[in-house]
């Protein structure tokens, strides 16, 4: 464990020579939790919808737009790298897990993303918009919780992305695709409790709502003390679902895996 948890302070560390991206990083945070922030200000005013207050959204659109800062969703892309490059038979080679690799290089990144980006970004949208604090302990409790389940969850999936790449070689389509997905059932943008009930109950069977809604959900009290811990049992099932799925993808991915040149 210890050597992992190396990789992920090399990850931490590799991040500090982009210090000048933090400030863009900033903005950019800034500017869409203001973009969110206006129109559902504008969409619900002083009133509220479907028992929504404004309030509410602004948290919510806070909470969404940090948490996706978090989410380890750079893992494709590593392994893509490492497929083209052939760098990928030297990291199977080293007397260590490959997904537990790609998993605490994540995390580190992640750390260093929660310590520069979402650490301010959280300060200044609270100053700059308001913010609500969580609905109860249990909720805040909850919500850390539940911020576990994306992380993992997201890395999972991202892992199930490069694992496919072993087949079709380039993983930019399916990590598109699965962009898209992510976009409209996490809730990052529109909450499940505005979606119709067809899309509500696709959204429900699928686990993109556990990296956006669920946390956001949790932390302002939208689900009960009675379903929260059957939500969070779910995603936990989730995880294990996922993880037999790419062990299994793992070891036909790498008895499929041929190196050309040296």
């Amino acid at each position: 464990m210890r050597m992992y948890l190396m990789f992920a302070m090399k990850a931490f560390s590799n991040q500090l020579a982009y210090r000048s991206e933090v400030w863009l990083r900033l903005l950019g945070n800034f500017v869409t939790i203001l973009i969110q922030v206006e129109i559902w200000r504008a969409v619900i005013g002083n009133g509220n919808v479907a028992g929504i207050r404004a309030e509410q959204m602004i948290t919510y659109s806070i909470v969404n737009t940090l948490l996706f800062a978090l989410l380890l969703n750079g893992v494709s892309s590593k392994v893509d790298g490492s497929l083209k490059s052939g760098g990928i038979a030297s990291e199977l080679i080293k007397p260590l897990s490959y997904p537990l690799y790609l998993l605490f290089d994540g995390l580190g990144n992640s750390l260093y993303q929660l310590a520069f980006t979402v650490a301010p970004s959280l300060l200044i949208a609270g100053l700059f918009f308001g913010m609500l604090p969580p609905a109860t302990l249990t909720n805040f409790l909850a919500f850390l919780l539940a911020l576990m389940l994306a992380l993992i969850i997201s890395f999972l999936l991202g892992y199930l992305i490069s694992l496919l790449a072993f087949w079709f070689m380039n993983h930019f389509a399916l990590s598109w695709m699965m962009g898209g997905l992510i976009t409209i059932f996490a809730g990052s943008f529109l909450p499940l409790w505005f979606f119709p009930p067809s899309w509500a109950s696709v959204a429900n069977m699928l686990p993109f709502q556990y990296m956006g809604y669920v946390p956001a959900a949790i932390y302002l009290g939208n689900i009960t003390e009675t379903e929260l811990w059957q939500v969070l049992a779910v995603g936990a099932g989730w995880i294990v679902g996922l993880l037999v799925l790419v062990q299994w993808l793992w070891t036909r991915a790498v008895r499929r895996l041929v190196v050309q040149g040296g």
